[in-house]
């Protein structure tokens, strides 16, 4: 059953747009993390808060199993997303 939602959530157009390098808003972060929720898929967040430096941006790591987790990267500001694999 999670490997069934879990499929679903990573096909879905969020995914997608994470995948293209494309900007997600608060409100579609916010739907990512509620359908994670009520799928019962367990997950951390974190923000950085933007410097000159670096975007604002979000982290969304997804806890595929024990030893399997994704990572996700997403900036607030124009600019790029980063998806990785994590072991």
């Amino acid at each position: 059953m999670f490997d069934t939602h879990i499929s679903t959530l990573l096909s879905g157009t969020l995914f997608r747009k994470i995948l293209n390098n494309e900007q997600l808003t608060l409100l579609e972060f916010n739907f990512l993390t509620g359908a994670l929720i009520n799928n019962n898929i367990p997950f951390d967040t974190a923000f950085a808060a933007g410097t000159r430096k670096n975007p604002a941006s979000i982290q969304l790591t997804i806890h595929v199993n024990p030893s399997a987790s994704l990572v996700l990267v997403t900036s607030l500001e124009p600019g790029s997303s980063v998806f990785s694999p994590s072991p």
